[in-house]
């Protein structure tokens, strides 16, 4: 039998370059897979609702994570010579759904205009709910509401396709939420601007005009032209005041009306409230009413119920004389009443007769009836006595249990008092005036905000306000609808708040009461509704759509005839199907460098571990470099050194028997009983390390659990960073998770960033000088040695307080 072929010095020099270059396609795979992993646990995270994000974000890490993950194939299958060529088409069908569910809206199907007599609530969707809501009042209800017509959302789908615009819409909330809402009135003001700048497709502008025509003949009729867009006026998402309305509106400013309030949905405070509210850019999809312009002698806003006590058998009316816009945008006071139905005399008033109050009552109740429960309602009664409807939404309530403000409030003095309720509730804070929109961006979390107008754009910051008060402003206008929405204490009408108030005073303002005192009196707000989480929101809705081609891994169990490119349905599984396969390659090369001493050494330590060590420049002393083994002393990879220092702690006693309980070894016998056998979870495998002067990937199967390191340590300090990753054990799953918990501690308490999910643990630390990214290499050493069969010492929830306690106290022989 002939022996194998001593290589060459030309041989030695190509395997050499062969192996450093699988080496960095295997790193290559490595860090793509983590940034693929953080991708999903974003994902996952962001699914629960608990805060707001933006969508287009989300989507764009998702393609660039299917460019990893091609990446990622494409190394595999260099490393294992193309044996896994089937993922290609299973990433391209995956690619091919994911592309259909990005993007713009596709083209809404029916017509470019609509009358409004035609509308109904089912209409939504093309119309937006305002003006399918009018329709519903004079077709159903028998009320008057204003002639005109709705530009529909098939309109505005084709306006902002045409000038490209729609891309640069749906990436305000990146903006948002990645530079912060200092930079997002920059980019709306951009992006309105370039809507304002289209031209508005011939199409659309001809039906747009030809409707004008038809509903108002002749070219004098004024009309407004009002926002209705598809979220708007839901019974969760007011968006009250947010959208501008353009009035006296002549046949020749018709488009440019048009285009006005299309750009509107897209103001700083809009872009901000949707994120706030989990709403994506779809629901700014604007429709938008085009309908004639009324002539008060008076109008106003009204609830069919008062909007803290819904169950309330009266009707709240705010009116003013002529137009009632800038009561509804809070820059002024109106006439406030509460009128009983069927009273036989109502309370004067300066400008409602009682008859007329009479009336409106009935309205409102007509329409809560129609619609089946309390409503908002916009109205105007002209000249001649006629009362038209120009808008009736679902009214925003809360209910406030119990204040706890009798007894905070006595015996205290009063600073100021009066005023309406916008919104009932307690909060405590400091004072923080408000004189401008642009004062919103540097807003405080848990300010009390006081202005002298309310208005809409408060709703950039409700989430961060204790209370507000205005010196100025309606409980019917649309901010104390918003603020209702948000759950934030509001008075409004305070006359002299802000002359009375201090920026950087400590106030509590009890808004149900209509009263603020001098101090903080509660650590949090009281009697405040707590915002409702976004998982039933339109954007976590349509995340939940793009989640089901991303995270969801089937391929569990490597041994199992479905773990194939065929069976990966998701990116989840592509990326775990070559993470699995990868490290097979890998080992796969460890048993060829076990017999070949010009490809690896073996690493000869007092370790319980055999260890292949792949040097791939500048890892091991140079007259080394050929050597079958390699001692500790040979090392001289900064990092490796420092790892096996730790792992070489002496007072670590892993050569003595561990006081491991019955339970423990029951739950190790029973799990390793139950679970795939020893060879499918390469148990007793080699570790391995890949070592350079400055860089380490150690990764270990030391019994049922693996664990990798990966490091870089140098002089450099911006790219120092150590990454560990941690999972399995052959104990229990309360076991393994209360190793994970103690691990968590340790790590936590050494400065590193620590995720964990069930038993497995992530953690990072970066950008730390070279001394200190070797004392931590040290500890990680150390702890690599201590978590070697630790579940089975986790017989209770004690335990992992105990054992971290010990190896911070550098108590390791208790290990």
């Amino acid at each position: 039998m002939l022996g194998r072929k001593r290589p060459g010095k030309g041989d030695t020099a190509a395997q050499r370059a062969t192996f450093r270059l699988m080496y960095e396609r295997f790193r290559e795979v490595l860090s793509l897979n983590d940034s693929t992993l953080e991708l999903i646990a974003d994902i996952e995270e962001k699914l629960l609702g608990h805060r707001p994000f933006a969508l287009d974000a989300v989507e764009a890490g998702v393609r660039r994570a299917a460019m990893d993950i091609f990446v990622m194939v494409k190394d595999l299958n260099q490393l294992a010579r193309n044996r896994h060529v089937g993922l290609y088409e299973a990433l391209r069908a995956l690619n091919a759904e994911l592309e259909g569910l990005f993007g713009p809206p596709g083209a809404v199907e029916g017509p470019l205009v609509i009358p409004i007599s035609t509308l109904r609530a089912q209409d939504a969707a093309i119309a937006g709910s305002k003006m399918a809501n009018l329709g519903e009042v004079a077709g159903k209800c028998g009320l008057i509401a204003p002639p005109g017509f709705a530009i529909t959302t098939a309109a505005v789908v084709r306006f902002l396709a045409a000038g490209e615009l729609w891309e640069r819409c749906e990436r305000l909330e990146g903006v948002l939420e990645l530079d912060g809402p200092e930079a997002l009135p920059a980019a709306c003001d951009e992006v309105r601007a370039a809507i304002l700048a289209a031209p508005v497709p011939e199409d659309v502008a001809a039906a747009i005009r030809d409707a004008y025509a038809q509903c108002f003949p002749g070219s004098a009729t004024l009309v407004a032209v009002r926002s209705s867009a598809v979220g708007e006026d839901s019974l969760s998402s007011s968006h009250a005041g947010l959208y501008d309305t353009e009035l006296n509106v002549e046949h020749d400013r018709l488009l440019d009306a048009y285009r006005s309030v299309v750009a509107s949905a897209f103001s700083a405070t809009a872009v901000a409230y949707r994120f706030e509210k989990g709403l994506t850019a779809r629901e700014a999809l604007m429709a938008v009413g085009c309908v004639g312009m009324v002539v008060p002698r008076c109008a106003g806003i009204m609830y069919s119920r008062p909007p803290d006590d819904p169950e309330a058998d009266a009707v709240v009316i705010s009116t003013t004389p002529g137009l009632a816009a800038r009561l509804a945008a809070g820059d002024e006071n109106a006439e406030e009443i509460v009128a009983v139905p069927g009273a036989e005399v109502y309370a004067p008033s300066a400008l409602l007769g009682p008859d007329e109050l009479r009336r409106l009552v009935n309205v409102a109740r007509c329409l809560e009836e129609h619609f089946g429960r309390p409503q908002d309602v916009e109205w105007a009664i002209d000249f001649e006595g006629r009362l038209t409807v120009l808008q009736s939404r679902p009214m925003v309530t809360i209910r406030v249990e119990t204040s706890p403000a009798v007894d905070l409030f006595a015996g205290r003095d009063i600073l100021l008092e009066g005023g309406f309720t916008a919104c009932p509730g307690v909060g405590s804070g400091p004072v923080v005036t408000v004189d401008g929109e642009a004062a919103l961006a540097r807003f405080p979390e848990g300010g009390v905000l006081v202005a002298k107008h309310s208005s809409p754009s408060f709703a950039q910051v409700m989430w961060r306000c204790a209370a507000i008060v205005t010196d100025v402003g309606s409980p019917t206008g649309h901010m104390a609808s918003l603020a209702r929405e948000f759950g934030v204490p509001a008075v409004v009408g305070l006359d002299g708040a802000t002359a009375a108030l201090r920026p950087g005073q400590f106030v509590t303002v009890d808004a149900t009461g209509r009263r603020i005192v001098e101090g903080a009196l509660l650590t949090r707000a009281g009697g405040r509704t707590v915002k409702s989480p976004l998982a039933d929101s339109p954007a976590v809705e349509r995340l939940r759509a793009v989640a089901r081609l991303v995270t969801p891994l089937r391929l569990t169990d490597p041994a199992s005839p479905e773990f194939s490119p065929a069976g990966c349905r998701s990116l989840h599984d592509i990326t775990r199907f070559v993470h699995e396969k990868v490290y097979e390659v890998m080992f796969h090369y460890g048993d060829v460098a076990s017999e070949d001493r010009h490809h690896s050494a073996r690493l000869d330590a007092r370790l319980p571990l055999i260890i292949r060590v792949f040097d791939v420049g500048g890892g091991i002393v140079e007259e080394k470099s050929a050597a079958r083994t390699v001692r500790p002393e040979d090392v001289t990879s900064v990092p490796m050194k420092a790892f096996l220092e730790g792992m070489l702690e002496p007072r670590i006693r892993w050569d003595l028997p561990r006081p491991v309980s019955m339970r423990g070894f029951l739950s190790v016998l029973g799990e390793s009983m139950a679970g795939p056998p020893a060879e499918v979870r390469q148990v007793g495998r080699l570790s391995y390390a890949i070592l350079s002067d400055r860089y380490v990937n150690f990764s270990t199967k030391a019994g049922y659990h693996f664990s990798t390191v990966d490091t870089y340590c140098g002089q450099s300090q911006n790219k120092n960073y150590i990454h560990f990753r941690f999972h399995g054990g052959a104990a229990d799953v309360d076991r393994r998770e209360r190793r994970v918990r103690c691990l968590s501690t340790i790590l936590q308490a050494l400065d590193f960033e620590v995720a964990v999910k069930g038993d497995l643990l992530t953690a990072r630390l970066d950008k730390y000088t070279h001394d200190a990214t070797r004392a931590r290499l040290v500890d990680l050493g150390r702890l690599t040695m201590c978590a070697r069969q630790l579940d089975m010492l986790m017989d209770d929830d004690s335990r992992p307080d105990f054992f971290a306690a010990a190896f911070l106290a550098s108590e390791w022989e208790k290990f």
